[in-house]
């Protein structure tokens, strides 16, 4: 059995509403071997008490303090060395994670244009669903059975991402996902490891590397930070290994990191050159 993580980075809002707003939006899935959830949850335990100073009563209670990926990019972004090192850090043990444990990583990239948001109750529940088929795909590929579990959201927004699968996973035609034994949950990241690996790879990975690839020329922009080049410099090639590539019935590549780029129409292959 697999679980595939899903968690997001970016906003949805058009990117030029505020200097807070983003130019693109992150969708990603990791999917791990089932036997992997006990083990990496003790493995990024001790990430944690690593990189984090604050003392707590139990090593469990490690799992609640969490390191968020936005955090992380922030202080990739700091003038201070020593800052960026602990960051530098972190992300690297995170990947080495991924690597030691058989992740591997499925999702979209929607870069916007300059003065258009996108329409969250359309993109999000898409990038839910074709995450999914990659997912079903990876599961028949591997004799395997899975389960999805997002980052929870607003309640009403929960509610229509997993009626949406459901809907594809009952339909009078039969069943689209039939290795996905049960529609979308939602959970708390604060009580999942593969949910907090899954935030740091969206914020605290993908979304920096593929704002200085797609928006670097973003005058003034901290999304598109000059800094984030040493993201691209020292992950990824590694990233671009954990990625779940396929060949389709029509001998088409799919699944990876698919990049749809509204503002200059780049293609997703740059995304990890």
């Amino acid at each position: 059995m697999h679980f595939c993580y899903i968690d997001e980075s970016g906003g949805f809002e058009a990117p030029n509403l505020s200097p807070a707003a983003t130019p693109l939006v992150v969708i990603v899935g990791i999917i791990f071997p089932a036997s992997a959830v006990a083990p990496l949850t003790l493995d990024l335990l001790d990430v944690k008490r690593r990189f984090k100073s604050q003392p707590q009563r139990h090593h469990l209670n490690h799992l609640l303090d969490e390191i968020k990926g936005s955090g992380l990019r922030k202080g990739v972004r700091s003038r201070s060395r020593r800052e960026r090192r602990g960051k530098l850090g972190v992300l690297h043990e995170t990947v080495r994670l991924l690597e030691e444990h058989d992740a591997r990583m499925i999702g979209r990239i929607l870069v916007k244009r300059p003065a258009e948001g996108l329409d969250p109750d359309k993109e999000y529940p898409l990038s839910v669903q074709i995450i999914a088929r990659h997912f079903n795909r990876f599961l028949e590929a591997n004799d395997s059975h899975g389960l999805i579990m997002c980052d929870n959201r607003a309640h009403d927004d929960d509610v229509r991402v997993s009626h949406s699968l459901l809907t594809r996973k009952l339909k009078a035609t039969g069943d689209e996902l039939p290795r996905i034994l049960e529609s979308v949950v939602f959970a708390r990241s604060s009580n999942h490891a593969g949910l907090q690996i899954a935030d740091i790879v969206a914020s605290g990975l993908l979304f920096p590397i593929a704002a200085r690839v797609y928006c670097a020329d973003w005058a003034g922009s901290a999304h598109a930070h000059h800094r984030f080049e040493e993201l691209q410099a020292r992950f990824s090639a590694r990233l671009k290994e954990l990625r779940y590539v396929y060949q389709d019935d029509e001998g088409m590549t799919r699944g990876g990191i698919a990049v749809s780029d509204k503002y200059r129409n780049q293609p997703s292959r740059l995304l990890f050159q």
